[in-house]
This record gives structure tokens, sequence and C-alpha cells, in this order.
């Protein structure tokens, strides 16, 4: 509804179109002399039409009026970018789209973020800077309000292919092709770093805890002189203290991979859950049931019960309730869990 009485929708296309008709009657009848005869008046106009125009020139009046009631009335909640907002808010909470809300949290210390990437040094850790690429086309252009180019000035597309698909939708607007939603490029930006940065694939220069981790690895020579004891100690069987190589490793690993194939050979007669096809020799497993609560787990389940304290619904929906909205049955009944005790 709001798409279609903002700015340039059909509704107030029509409501310029009105008002123009209404000049447009006026300045036709604003060109008759007040004191004209009224044969004049008949001559010029005919006869019934000069009241027809005036009655059109009221309705024209009253039709441009009445269009500019909705818009005013959104004006007074808030204007049209305060219910979008809204809007957005509340669509959010469907599919668990929470991209769309960080900007939100973001916004108080969107200069300070700013600040803080331009004064560090950031480097990728690997040959991936899809990032670090999108961060410097966020800083270009971070003084515009609503949009922002979706590519770089040398005319190639911004990798946003390290972004989920709900980020990647977010920073889309439908209407504006060629386009990002600065807020939410933003969002997903910073929120990228801060997670490159926790897993070392961004590291910065003078850190200690964000430091680049490939440059604190040995260096080949010095694993290699370590390797051979390295090997021994960790893969090879016990008590033997041969050199270990790639060749001493494949023998390993197909006298293990030999001895659990024998195993299964000869545990197959007994194997009554598979079952191989004679003409295919596809095997297949057969549906498994259960032999039923073992008694250990019903002792286990009668202790429980034993030591959790009853709550009533109402404290479970209250403890839940902080965990935020789109929260179910399931989300309840975990709430009991988390707390303690049985829904009484």
């Amino acid at each position: 509804m709001l798409q279609h009485i903002d700015a340039g929708s059909p509704v107030q296309a029509a409501r310029e179109k009105a008002a123009a008709l209404t000049a447009g009657v006026l300045a036709a009848v604003g060109e008759l002399d007040q004191d004209a005869a009224p044969d004049a008046v008949t001559a010029r106009l005919g006869e019934g039409l000069a009241p027809a125009l005036h009655t059109m020139a009221t309705a024209l009046r009253v039709q441009a009026g009445a269009l500019g009631v909705p818009a005013a009335a959104v004006d007074d909640f808030g204007g049209f970018e305060g219910q979008y907002e809204q809007i957005e808010k509340v669509a959010a909470h469907h599919g668990n789209y929470w991209e769309v809300l960080l900007y939100g949290h973001l916004r108080k210390d969107r200069s300070t973020m700013y600040d803080l990437t331009s004064r560090l040094e950031l480097t990728a850790t690997s040959e991936d800077g899809r990032v670090l690429d999108a961060l410097a086309h966020a800083r270009r252009y971070k003084t515009l309000r609503d949009y922002i180019p979706d590519r770089h000035e040398d005319g190639r597309p911004v990798d946003i292919s390290f972004a989920t698909l709900n980020w990647q939708k977010a920073v889309r607007d439908k209407n504006r092709p060629g386009a990002f939603v600065r807020k939410h490029f933003e969002a997903m930006v910073f929120a990228a770093l801060a997670e490159e940065l926790r897993t070392g694939d961004v590291a910065v220069a003078g850190s200690e805890e964000y430091a680049d981790w490939s440059e604190q690895l040995l260096l080949w020579e010095d694993v290699e002189a370590k390797l051979g004891d390295y090997l021994v100690e960790v893969l090879a069987e016990p008590g033997d203290d041969a050199p270990y190589d790639a060749v001493s490793f494949r023998r390993q690993l197909e006298d293990k991979l030999t001895a659990a194939a024998a195993a299964a050979d000869a545990g197959y007669p007994d194997n009554e859950g598979l079952v191989i096809d004679p003409e295919t020799g596809i095997p297949s497993l057969k549906a498994h049931r259960s032999d039923g609560q073992r008694a250990s787990a019903k002792a286990l389940e009668q202790e429980i019960k034993a030591r959790m304290r009853s709550l009533g619904v109402v404290s479970v929906v209250v403890r839940v309730g902080r965990a935020g909205p789109g929260v179910g049955v399931t989300g309840l009944v975990s709430g009991c869990l988390r707390v303690g005790g049985p829904l009484s």
C-alpha cells in the first residue's frame, strides 16, 4: 500500500494529473469577464456548460485533496521511510531473516568502525580478498545516503559471493537495479570482517591476537628436520622405531583396511541387519528395530525427575521469552529443561 501512494507511484501521478486538469478548467473559466452578459456566456461556453465546468473543477479539487490524505496520514506516523523500516523489522521475524535488522545495532558505531578500519592495516591471509575489497567499496561511497553502486569505478561488479543468500537478498532492492542498499551493505561487510578476523582469514598488522598466522609457521627446512621423528612418535606402531615415510604410511593404512574388511567378512553370516544381493552384489541395511529402553536409561530418567522442581507455565514462558521472538513449543520444552523443571 505504501509503495502505491509513495512518490512516483500511480496514485501520486493521478493526483498531479487531477491538479493539472483543475488548473486547466479554472483557466478556461477565468478567461470570461465576470460582467459578461448571460447570452455572451452561453455563446462562448454553451448553455449549461458553465455550471458543469464549475462542478468539475470543484470535483477535481476534492479528488486532489482526497489523494493527499493517505500521504498526510503516513507523514503523521513518521513518514514513508519510517514505515518501511517498521515493515522491514516485522518481516525479518519471518524465516529467521535477521540480517535486515543488524544495521540498527551497528548504526551508533558506524563512524567508529570506519575510523578503525581506515587506521588499521588489514591484510588477507590467503588469496581470498573479497571482504576487504567490499570494505574498500563501502568506504569509497560511505557519504551516500540510501544506495551505492554495485560496481567498482572501473566497471567490475563487486563480488559479494562470500555472503549468505540472506545477505545477498538484503543488500538488493528490486526497484533499484544496479545498486546496493547502503546500510545493509555496510552491515554485511562489517559482520563478514568480524568473522574473518575471528577465523584468521584477515590479519591486523602489528597485532598479537589478530596477527597473520601464516607468518608464524615454521620454515620448511625446520619442519623437514623434525618430521621423521614426529611421524614415528604420532603414527608409527608402538615399539616400531624404524624411519616412518610415505611407504610406511601406505602399508600401515592398507593393513588396517584389510583387517577391517576381513572382520566384516567374518561377521557377515551372523549379521542379520546386513544383506548382500546375490545377483547385483549391492549391500543394504535392514531397518533397525529398537530393543526397548535400557534399564540404565530408565534409572537415569527417574533420577532426573526426582531432582527436577516443578515450574508453572508462566515461569517457563518468561524465561524462554528472553531468547527472542519465534520460540515455539520446542523452545518452551527446551526452556523447561534449561531452567530445570517439568511443565506443571
